[in-house]
């Protein structure tokens, strides 16, 4: 049966001035205000986010955020949760990672362990090149999904990478994310944010 409470996830993509927080931990706030086209809207926060958000963000910041939209008829309103936020500055009007505040805290931690782990593999998305699966619908699978990484700004971090024929012709279009060697089958381009969030994001439940 139809759930008709509900409606499917969508990505977002919100510039606005920073207003303050909402939620009932101090430490770590669950919730920003973000004003947008003078109309004020609650965004969820990256856990990773939420010890270092009170010391980071200041009334006022321009930020910029990328993530995931709901729509609940039940309740009648729509749910965003942010993936990923970032500084905005007047001048260029740039963006900057706030996750680069939490990388910083997290470096110190780690250099008082005198730890230093090695570099992390680069990720890649292999496609078939051959010109069948390009025209099962290959062509708009990559389109949207050179779309999706830059979104989530990940496009220097996940190649794009085409291959020859990968054997699996008649359930075009397909692709297989590396490393773990995932492959996924008659890809619908509508389906590739949620992917790439599983394999290429942090969890912001």
């Amino acid at each position: 049966m139809l759930d008709i409470t509900s409606m499917p996830q969508r990505m977002f993509k919100l510039e606005g001035t920073f207003q303050g927080f909402l939620g009932d931990n101090f430490k770590k706030p669950k919730f920003i205000i973000l004003e947008v086209e003078q109309e004020q809207v609650v965004i969820k926060l990256p856990k990773e986010l939420r010890p270092y958000a009170r010391s980071t963000l200041n009334v006022g910041d321009r930020l910029y955020c990328v993530g995931r939209s709901q729509v609940d008829l039940q309740a009648g309103v729509v749910k965003l949760r942010a993936h990923q936020v970032f500084f905005l500055t007047p001048s260029e009007m740039s963006e900057t990672p706030v996750s680069a505040t939490v990388e910083a805290a997290a470096r110190i931690a780690q250099e008082q362990h005198a730890c230093h782990a090695p570099k992390r593999q680069r990720s890649k998305i292999l496609v078939c090149n051959k010109s069948g699966c390009q025209k099962r619908g290959g062509r708009e699978m990559i389109a949207e999904l050179e779309q999706v990484l830059q979104a989530y700004q990940l496009e220097d971090q996940v190649e794009i990478r085409h291959t020859r024929c990968q054997k699996r012709c008649s359930k075009a279009p397909n692709l297989t994310v590396m490393p773990g060697k995932h492959c996924y089958e008659k890809i619908n381009p509508k389906d590739l944010s949620a992917l790439v969030e599983e394999h290429f994001c942090q969890s912001t439940s």
